[in-house]
């Protein structure tokens, strides 16, 4: 799920993705790793991993799965907490739209067929353009919502993009994976599921992949 929030690129000559030459697996349902404990809340977890990415390692991707936001009142104070946004139609539309944030400003819009954009929707008078600061992006999809030829394109609401670098989201509690990725060096990556159950961490995997 959390897949479908990376950024498209430009066009490309489409190749296969390099295949890791060495796979190890691991799992632990007590103690501690990268900073977070087996049996902490979901709060301390998220702190613990803040301490852990601008200390040791940093998180640039931290994915929390789950579907929580069905409706546009969902987002209310909460986008600025995210560095990401899916909005589209159902089934999926080339006219939904890919929003990502960075230093508080939209970075970049794509339609959901990776076209590169600079407004979304294109056609409308309140739409999101690159450079509106985030704290202006709910005020503005309330007034696209508001029309009813935009409000099919929030019948999916995608936010899993954690921003790691602002405060806890308490919707977090309700996740039951949270998945991170960190570079050992430029061959070397671990992938890393935290699994919680009822807002506490019981075990964390870990995938750790070589590559030539």
């Amino acid at each position: 799920m959390t897949s479908c929030l990376k950024e498209p690129v430009e066009p490309q000559v489409i190749v296969e993705p390099p295949q890791p030459v060495e796979v190890k697996l691991d799992s632990i349902v007590q103690g501690t790793l990268y900073n977070v404990t087996i049996g902490d809340e979901a709060e301390k977890v998220y702190s613990d991993l803040q301490q852990f990415s601008e200390t040791e390692k940093p998180i640039a991707y931290l994915g929390i799965t789950g579907q929580f936001n069905t409706k546009l009142h969902d987002l209310e104070n909460r986008i600025p907490l995210y560095s990401a946004l899916i909005l589209d139609r159902k089934p999926s539309s080339p006219e939904g739209g890919q929003i990502y944030f960075e230093g508080n400003v939209i970075k970049s819009i794509y339609s959901r067929n990776g076209i590169k954009l600079q407004t979304w929707p294109n056609s409308s008078s309140t739409a999101l353009k690159v450079g509106d600061i985030v704290d202006t992006v709910y005020d503005k999809l309330t007034k696209l919502h508001s029309e009813s030829r935009y409000a099919g394109l929030f019948a999916y609401i995608g936010m899993f993009d954690k921003n790691i670098e602002t405060e806890f989201d308490p919707i977090q509690e309700k996740s039951t994976l949270w998945q991170f990725s960190i570079a050992e060096d430029d061959k070397n990556f671990i992938r890393i599921d935290l699994v919680f159950e009822d807002g506490i961490l019981t075990k964390i995997r870990s995938r750790h992949e070589r590559y030539l």
